[in-house]
């Protein structure tokens, strides 16, 4: 595993290892743009020009809110149905 020291200003260093192997999948070059994902604590650096045609799981985001219900109860009593309508 490769280690990345942020440095005061917020910047990192990618690794030349790491660089390489990912030039290698043809997903990044030198000076390409890359966007910058949160989630659950983990940062994801996605080239932009991969989204061109293509869509991130980030934009998928949300979409299912308020699906099974809005509070907690409703949440939890939805599932509780669906899994009773299961053979077993």
């Amino acid at each position: 595993m490769s280690e990345i020291k942020l440095r005061e200003k917020g910047q990192v260093t990618i690794p030349a290892e790491l660089l390489k192997k990912w030039n290698k999948t043809n997903q990044v070059s030198i000076n390409d743009v890359l966007e910058a994902h949160l989630a659950n604590g983990v940062l994801m650096l996605i080239p932009k020009k991969r989204q061109q045609g293509q869509r991130s799981v980030m934009s998928f985001a949300g979409t299912g809110k308020g699906l099974w219900g809005q509070t907690d109860e409703e949440i939890d009593a939805s599932i509780k149905e669906v899994r009773n309508s299961w053979g077993r």
